[in-house]
């Protein structure tokens, strides 16, 4: 996600006058604390006897899996999964808003905690609205601790914040990117979207057509071990650090708050329930439909050193390396890194069918990333890939995927990031194919073997691409790039209007494309 694109082109003119001012603030000591790993399996709970039988069923090595395409359904399902919770809840991710979702979902892990649920949520802090003080009034809870990762030690001060982010820019720009839930241990959630309203079919000003996948099975345990990884780095921040020095702020003023800030947000809640609800007829029919097949949990390491740790980028060239007939992906931010244009060549050489999608201009929620992408069309195209890139203005079926009563958007932006190989292996989880997410955040995702599901979403893929949700880029008469949909043919990129074009020129004239 390139959600701070706009705060780096702001910098550039900012960078004078904040350097004038002093970022002196100093996180406190980190506690030394001991290593804490995730409870064990419940052996309790709907969860836990979904798994015993899928394992009964299919063997101690197989994963189940299924696809989270629809807005309103993918958060049905992190609802059911904490309603359901009788043991713990881990959560990563990168953005965690305080709008109508990301009320919602704090409210019911709030509600799972007091009836004994242990909560550990680890969260990036480059857009962590809420105040230290909030949060430390919420580490307090007995059983929900939250810590940040890599936060910035002037967190609470706008300009201060600012100021430490430029002096300390190095440290501070290496982001966790990362999107994981796990419910007692049994169940998994892994993707794209992060925590708030324009995931989730619920944003007034565009709205994302996401994927995620919710797994159970053997894969559960490497997705565990994956987030203690995170949970007990150093990189990784505990609120404890702070709380000594905090005025006071006590627990329960802050669940008021996030109870009446929630009652605000009724009217745009109306398709989803309150309170918790026991899930029975839900979770049998993801049992019913899950498919089988086996899995790994891939994740970069915590910390980056210079740019140079690519463990999640190796090892999903397992897919991208036999693939024989078939590549299809899906990117919402596309920028061709070191050899990636190079690889695609070495595809179509072999007779590989390669086929990408990204966002257009107009469909875009980042203008300048697609500042910064229009360059290589003509380099993708001339491997011999066929590129298409999403509409704004997409089918009925794709706008009800991406959009949830009452809210209508503007428009929808692509978000899913996906690899499929040969229509039997693919990777769902957070990394875009640009620089950001190769070299600088750390990401995680799914690689799965199923041929069942691959199937499913080249499905889904296909449809995407279809003209009708997608502008199809070719090589025409004058050697003009033309874009193709169902209604029309043009020469020039589709955009939402004449203020996008200009941002869109302004932003190719900035020298941030390594930070995109």
């Amino acid at each position: 996600m390139h959600i701070f694109s706009f705060r780096l082109a702001l910098l550039i003119y900012l960078l004078g006058i904040a350097l004038l001012f002093p970022g002196c603030a100093t996180l406190p000591p980190r506690p030394d604390l001991a290593h804490e790993p995730a409870l064990p399996p419940a052996d309790s709970g709907l969860l836990a006897m979904l798994a015993e039988r899928f394992t009964g069923a299919n063997g101690p090595e197989a994963s189940g899996f299924h696809l989270l395409i629809d807005a309103r359904e993918a958060l049905d399902a992190r609802l059911a999964l904490i309603d359901l919770a009788t043991s713990s809840i881990d959560l990563q991710y990168f953005i965690w808003k305080g709008d109508a979702v990301g009320l919602l979902l704090f409210d019911r892990l709030l509600q799972a905690a007091d009836r004994g649920v242990r909560v550990r949520i680890i969260v990036d802090d480059i857009w962590l609205g809420s105040t230290t003080r909030n949060l430390a009034a919420l580490n307090a809870h007995p059983n929900l601790e939250i810590r940040i990762f890599n936060p910035n030690p002037s967190r609470d001060s706008f300009v201060g914040g600012f100021v430490r982010f430029l002096s300390s820019f190095k440290t501070l720009n290496q982001r966790m990117h990362n999107k994981l839930m796990i419910a007692d241990n049994q169940a998994i959630i892994v993707g794209g979207r992060n925590l708030g309203n324009e995931y989730f079919g619920l944003g007034s000003e565009f709205n994302f057509l996401d994927m995620d996948v919710m797994s159970v099975g053997a894969v559960v345990e490497e997705s565990s071990n994956a987030y203690d990884d995170y949970w007990n780095d150093n990189a990784v921040y505990p609120l404890t650090g702070w709380m000594a020095g905090l005025p006071d702020n006590t627990l329960d003023e802050v669940r008021r708050g996030v109870s009446e800030l929630l009652d605000e947000h009724r009217p745009q809640l109306i398709s989803y329930s309150l309170a918790p609800q026991n899930w029975r007829t839900w979770l049998a029919t993801i049992e019913e439909n899950l498919l089988v097949g086996s899995a790994h949990f891939l994740q970069d390491d915590p910390v980056q050193i210079d740019g140079q740790s690519y463990r999640l980028v190796d090892m999903i060239s397992y897919i991208s390396g036999p693939v024989k007939e078939e590549l299809l992906l899906t990117s919402p931010y596309l920028i061709p890194v070191e050899t990636s244009l190079e690889g695609l060549q070495r595809h179509a050489d072999k007779g590989v069918s390669v086929k990408l999608i990204t966002n257009s201009l107009a469909s875009t929620n980042h203008t300048l990333v697609s500042s910064h992408y229009k360059k290589y069309r003509r380099p993708i195209l001339a491997t011999g890939t066929q590129l298409f890139e999403f509409h704004n203005q997409p089918s009925g079926t794709i706008r009800n995927w991406a959009e949830v009563e009452p809210v209508k958007a503007p428009f929808i932006s692509l978000h899913a990031k996906v690899i499929i190989a040969d229509r039997q292996r693919c990777f769902i989880g957070s990394l875009n194919f640009d620089p950001r997410a190769i070299v600088i955040n750390s990401e995680n995702g799914l690689l799965i073997n199923s041929a069942d599901l691959a199937r499913e979403l080249a499905g889904f893929i296909e449809q995407l691409m279809e003209p009708e949700n997608s502008w199809r880029l070719t090589i025409g008469k004058g050697n003009r790039i033309y874009w193709q949909s169902a209604e029309r043919t043009i020469d020039a990129q589709p955009a939402r209007g004449g203020l996008q074009s200009f941002v869109d020129l302004f932003g190719s004239l900035l020298p941030i494309e390594s930070q995109l």
